[in-house]
């Protein structure tokens, strides 16, 4: 029986299904919740996956996938691959639970990434929390920053599939993992329910007009801000990401809106991290944006091609709305841990006045922050050396190396936490 409570604006046509995973409890409840749209039973997956190959992303959207994952589901942030030398990054793992998005941003990235338009939920969750407890054994005295929502976003269905609590509860168990869950909706009421807090809820954030012209199907700001509250409330650890920072006509008082509407809602004591990232692209997607979204506004700005292949604000624009944003961000809360997302060295120390030598170093800097501000978890104390090593899992008989650690990385102590 479908749940009445649960509210999914998202309009689906029609349900395809692997055989492997029709007795899966992700299979079930998705059944039950659109028990009014036709099924389809799939025994060939590669068939199923020429047949959509063509279908257009908007109307694929439409169909749900439901399937096992056959590969590895926690891997390294795909977003540092071949840029660490350039761009610092933070040595954040990603789980993909799912593949796809109902939502309709016309900056994502996915317009130029899936070769699969369906919305793809995988249903062997079991999996994932195996590999939580492996990753977190073979690394007992760092604290390990885990998120959801890479390829998709977190909550949009999980009113439905409700993977937050099963991943929560594993996690809970697990004294050096910090899950993160990344939302442009405001589905948080079944959170509420569950007896675990030891999970950031973060959100991606932008102004009010940012929102409204270019964040298709997102919940509003307003909505967003309501579900902040809550989640605030709760006692959950909330997360904030400025990214994509967007150039328009009145950024300024956009931002400044935006950072002291967040103000109202959000404690700072809540706040574990907030991130920074300016509006980039890889060049082929620029024209992916414009037949999908010819009206939009994001391609506005000047923009220059970076080391690693992707189109971004020229500089001088970069350190000036990073400036402005950060100058803010301390003014409402504080001390707060703020970092940059795929961002240059010198821009580090251009508007935060420290420059990170690597992504270990980065990594170093949030386990700081969190064993500082929240050492009633008992996270491991960071101990810098710790992170100039490798991070690694194991996997079913093999150790895989999740990230390598620079061969000259220096194991001098960085500070005390």
């Amino acid at each position: 029986m479908k749940n009445a409570s649960i509210q999914i604006p998202y309009k689906f046509k029609k349900i395809f299904l692997h055989r492997d995973a029709r007795n899966d409890e992700i299979t079930r409840r998705v059944l039950d919740y659109y028990a009014h749209l036709p099924v389809e039973e799939v025994a060939h997956e590669d068939a199923f996956l020429e047949r959509v190959h063509d279908v257009p992303l908007t109307e694929g959207k439409r169909y749900l996938w439901l399937t096992r994952y056959k590969g590895d589901f926690i891997k390294y942030c795909p977003g540092a691959t071949n840029t660490s030398q350039t761009y610092r990054c933070c040595n954040y793992l990603v789980i993909n639970e799912a593949t796809n998005c109902p939502i309709e941003c016309s900056y994502c990235f996915l317009q130029g990434y899936v070769t699969n338009p369906a919305m793809t939920i995988y249903t062997n969750y079991e999996r994932i929390q195996e590999e939580l407890r492996n990753l977190s054994a073979a690394n007992p005295a760092r604290i390990l920053r885990v998120g959801t929502g890479e390829l998709t976003d977190s909550l949009a269905l999980d009113p439905i599939l409700r993977l937050s609590e099963k991943l929560a509860a594993t996690v809970a168990e697990l004294p050096n993992i910090l899950l993160e869950m990344k939302t442009k909706t405001d589905h948080v009421d079944h959170l509420l329910e569950m007896p675990y807090r030891k999970l950031v809820i973060s959100w991606s954030v932008n102004p009010d007009w940012i929102v409204h012209h270019v964040e298709h199907k997102a919940a509003t700001l307003e909505q967003r801000l309501q579900a902040m509250k809550k989640i605030n409330d709760a006692g959950f650890f909330i997360g904030l990401h400025f990214d994509p920072i967007i150039y328009y006509h009145q950024w300024k008082e956009g931002y400044a809106e935006l950072i002291d509407r967040l103000r109202e809602v959000v404690s700072p004591d809540r706040i574990v991290w907030i991130s920074m990232g300016s509006f980039r692209t890889p060049p082929p997607l620029k024209e992916n944006i414009r037949l999908r979204f010819p009206k939009t506004p994001i391609l506005a700005g000047e923009q220059i091609k970076g080391r690693d292949g992707k189109m971004r604000y020229i500089k001088p624009l970069r350190q000036q709305m990073y400036r402005f944003i950060y100058e803010r961000l301390r003014q409402a809360f504080g001390e707060v841990y703020v970092y940059f997302c795929m961002e240059s060295r010198d821009l580090w120390e251009m508007v935060m006045g420290k420059s990170p030598r690597n992504s270990g170093e980065v990594d170093y800097y949030f386990a700081c922050s969190i064993y500082q501000k929240f050492p009633e978890w008992n996270w491991p104390r960071p101990e810098y050396a710790v992170y100039q090593e490798d991070i690694t899992t194991q996997q079913a008989n093999r150790i895989q190396v999740l990230w390598k650690a620079p061969e000259a990385a220096s194991s001098e102590m960085a500070g005390n936490p």
